[in-house]
C-alpha cells in the first residue's frame, strides 16, 4: 500500500478487521477523536471513550471489541493499538527507506564494506575496516568509525555517530545525532587534579533496539556497554561505560544510567528517572519517572521517590508531607491550649 489514502475495505484488509458502516468511504489520514474531521480515521479503545466516540466527526474509527455500535463506520479489531500502528505506517510509507547508492560527497574507506543496496547519504563519513549490512540507510552526516559493525536493515539518522568498533545489530534505528561509542566519563584523582582513564572497550547494540535523537551510550571501560534486543530508547538519554541494559527495556527521556549499573529485561524507567552506578536492576521492575534508584531492586518492583522505594510507602509519604502544614498548625493550637490550661512552673 503506497498510494497516500485509502478506502475502509482496505484498511479493514490490511487490519484483518471487522466493518461496521460503509466501506467504501475513503480516509485522507488518522486523528484523535476530538481533532478528526469527515475524511479521517480515529480510534477508541473501550466503551470509556463512547461519549467522545458518539460526538466525533470522524468518517470512521478502529475500535475494540467491547465498543458498542456507534454512527460513524466501524472497524472492529483484536488490538487497537497495534491496529493503529500499522495503519500509521501505511500512510507514512517507506519515507525513511531512501534508494540504494552512496552520495557523491560522502567519504568511504576503500578498507570498509558496504552492501550494494545501502543508502549512503550526504556527508557521511565510513572509516576503515567498518561493515554496513545490508538494506542500512545512513543520512546525511552520519559518521561511522573504523572497526563499526552496522546490521542488516538498520537505519542512522542525521548526524548520527558510531565510534570505533561499535557493533549495531540489525533493524536497529537510531534517532538524529545521537552519539553510539563516546568516551565514558571515568577519571582519578590525586593532589595535581583529576586524570582521564582510557576506555578501551565499546557499545554493543542487539537487533530490533530503537534509540531516540541526541541520546548517549558510552563505550566500556573495557569490555561491552550492552543493550539488549527490543529495547526502546528514548531522546536524551545518557548510558555510561559497561552498562548492562536487558532485553525489552523502554527507557523514557532523559532518563540517566550510571556506570556499570545492570538492568534486567522489560525494565521500564520514567522519564528524568536516575539509576546510580553498580546498581542491579530486576526483570520488568518500573521506575517512575523523576525515581532515583540507589541500591538493588528485585524482580517486579515497581519503585518511586528520591531515594526511589516501594512506590506505594512513597506515595503514603507523599500524602502525609501534604497534611503536614495543617498537622503544624493542630499542633502549635494544642500546645497553646495546653500552656492555658497549665503555666509553665518557676525553677
Amino acid at each position: 500500500m503506497t498510494e497516500k489514502s485509502f478506502t475502509v475495505r482496505a484498511i479493514a484488509d490490511l487490519l484483518g478487521a471487522e466493518i461496521r458502516g460503509d466501506e467504501n468511504l475513503r480516509i485522507e489520514s488518522v486523528a484523535g477523536l476530538d481533532e478528526a474531521g469527515q475524511d479521517d480515521l480515529t480510534f477508541a479503545v473501550d466503551n470509556k471513550y463512547a461519549r467522545r466516540l458518539r460526538d466525533s466527526r470522524a468518517g470512521a474509527a478502529i475500535v475494540g471489541k467491547a465498543i458498542e455500535d456507534s454512527p460513524m463506520t466501524l472497524l472492529v479489531v483484536e488490538n487497537v493499538e497495534a491496529a493503529v500502528a500499522t495503519v500509521l505506517g501505511a500512510f507514512a510509507g517507506d519515507e525513511r527507506k531512501p534508494p540504494m547508492g552512496i552520495d557523491a560527497t560522502s567519504t568511504v574507506s576503500p578498507e570498509a564494506e558496504v552492501a550494494d543496496d545501502a543508502y549512503v547519504g550526504p556527508g557521511v563519513v565510513i572509516g576503515p575496516r567498518a561493515k554496513v549490512g545490508a538494506g542500512v540507510a545512513m543520512h546525511a552526516n552520519v559518521c561511522i568509525g573504523p572497526e563499526a559493525v552496522i546490521g542488516e536493515q538498520s537505519i542512522l539518522d542525521e548526524g548520527v555517530v558510531v565510534r570505533r568498533g561499535c557493533l549495531i545489530g540489525r533493524r536497529v534505528r537510531i534517532g538524529p545525532n545521537s552519539i553510539i561509542g563516546s568516551e565514558g566519563f571515568g577519571y582519578y584523582s590525586d593532589q595535581d587534579g583529576h586524570h582521564k582513564i582510557p576506555h578501551i572497550g565499546n557499545v554493543v547494540i542487539e537487533d530490533d533496539v530503537e534509540v531516540g535523537a541526541c541520546s548517549c551510550v558510552d563505550r566500556a571501560k573495557f569490555g561491552s556497554t550492552r543493550i539488549g534486543a527490543g529495547t526502546k530508547i528514548d531522546n536524551l538519554v545518557q548510558i555510561a561505560h559497561n552498562v548492562q541494559v536487558g532485553r525489552g527495556c523502554l527507557l523514557c527521556g532523559q532518563v540517566g544510567i550510571a556506570g556499570s549499573a545492570k538492568l534486567g529485561n522489560y525494565v521500564v524507567a520514567g522519564g528524568r528517572a536516575g539509576i546510580r552506578d553498580g546498581v542491579t536492576i530486576g526483570d520488568r521492575v518500573q521506575c517512575s519517572g523523576f525515581a532515583a534508584v540507589r541500591s538493588d531492586v528485585g524482580d517486579g518492583q515497581i519503585v518511586a521517590g528520591i531515594p526511589a522505594k516501594a512506590a506505594k510507602e512513597w506515595f503514603r509519604e507523599v500524602k502525609a508531607l501534604e497534611r503536614l502544614p495543617d498537622l503544624i498548625k493542630r499542633v502549635r493550637t494544642l500546645e497553646a491550649r495546653l500552656k492555658a490550661i497549665e503555666p509553665p512552673k518557676d525553677d
